[in-house]
């Protein structure tokens, strides 16, 4: 007899994923905005990067890939280093709503790493 399971969801992670797709969004228009005295600056363009990095690791666990406990550990290590890598520089830019993003973003890692199911268990 077949058992029914509850399917395996990445909830933290695809919060993470949103709020960082969001906050890159944001940090686009930041970039452009000659209005907001931070457009054009490396400052900007180093938030937008770091944003969209923060959305492809958090791609990477959301989606459950191949990967060992450790280097899933260590994508959420440094994943956390760029949550917070952001959000400081989005204060240090006065860019408030990508610091909100970003800490919707670090919501969504302690749901990860608290309460999200392991893909290898």
């Amino acid at each position: 007899m077949s058992e029914i399971s509850e399917p395996r969801t990445a909830g933290g992670a695809w919060l993470v994923v949103a709020a960082s797709a969001v906050g890159a969004l944001v940090a686009a228009f930041n970039v452009v905005n000659t209005g907001n005295g931070i457009a054009w600056s490396f400052g900007a363009w180093l938030v937008l990067v770091s944003s969209i990095l923060v959305v492809v690791a958090g791609l990477i666990l959301a989606w459950h890939l191949a990967l060992s406990k450790g280097a899933r550990g260590a994508i959420a290590v440094l994943l956390l280093l760029g949550i917070l890598g952001t959000g400081v520089a989005a204060y240090f830019l006065t860019a408030w709503i990508l610091l909100v993003a970003m800490g919707v973003a670090l919501v969504g890692w302690v749901i990860h790493v608290a309460a999200d199911p392991s893909p290898l268990d």
